[in-house]
């Protein structure tokens, strides 16, 4: 099974990841190298999609689109019920901890700094640094790194948003990654349920 995503960042979180917690189906799971498809986002990963149904191609296929709204658009616009039954289309699971989080939204005259309000951001803002355990999101004061609004996606009628700190997540993350695979009792205190959620999802896609 070759597994697709929307990004590098994407495919350094779950190779990784996925060789840790299911070692035994490495051989089984490839996720694509980017190397040969430079172009990231929902709508570049519909569109390769797209070629490998016009393509022909055999291999059983898993595209993953971010829970966002970008991504369910692409989704929705691909219309994965009619590609061939190798080809598989998915977003990231719904996650609990996404159905109240923490938003920023535009600066207003009330609120110049943008206004902090709790929302559900499945199908609006869940990119792959959501899944990575609450261990790395929360911060030390007990809070969660906010979700900035951004752009209307007018064929999901909602915003898109984008969690603060993407790069940071992403380091601590590598460092969680090492912990885990230097030190394998770490990993019992670590939480894993996010990113387990996701293989799930990509493990059971043709059952």
């Amino acid at each position: 099974m070759v597994v697709l995503t929307e990004g590098r960042s994407d495919v350094a979180i779950l190779e990784p990841a996925f060789a840790l917690l299911y070692p035994h189906l490495t051989d089984l799971v490839r996720f694509m190298d980017f190397a040969h498809r430079p172009a990231g986002g929902a709508g570049p990963l519909a569109s390769t999609l797209r070629t490998f149904a016009a393509a022909g191609i055999a291999n059983r296929v898993v595209a993953l689109f971010d829970n966002d709204a970008a991504g369910c658009d692409a989704l929705r616009a691909l219309r994965p019920e009619m590609l061939p039954g190798n080809l598989k289309a998915l977003c990231y699971p719904d996650l609990a901890l996404a159905r109240r989080y923490p938003t920023l939204g535009p600066p207003t005259c009330d609120a110049p700094e943008g206004r902090r309000e709790y929302a559900d951001i499945n199908g609006a803002a869940c990119s792959i640094e959501l899944y990575l355990g609450q261990d790395l999101l929360v911060r030390e004061d007990g809070s969660l790194p906010p979700v900035q609004w951004r752009s209307f996606v007018a064929g999901m009628n909602r915003y898109q948003g984008e969690v603060v700190d993407k790069a940071a997540l992403q380091q601590a993350f590598q460092t969680k990654l090492r912990a885990a695979v230097d030190t394998p009792s770490v990993r019992a205190v670590q939480d894993w349920a996010g990113l387990e959620a996701i293989f799930t999802a990509v493990l059971t896609a043709f059952h």
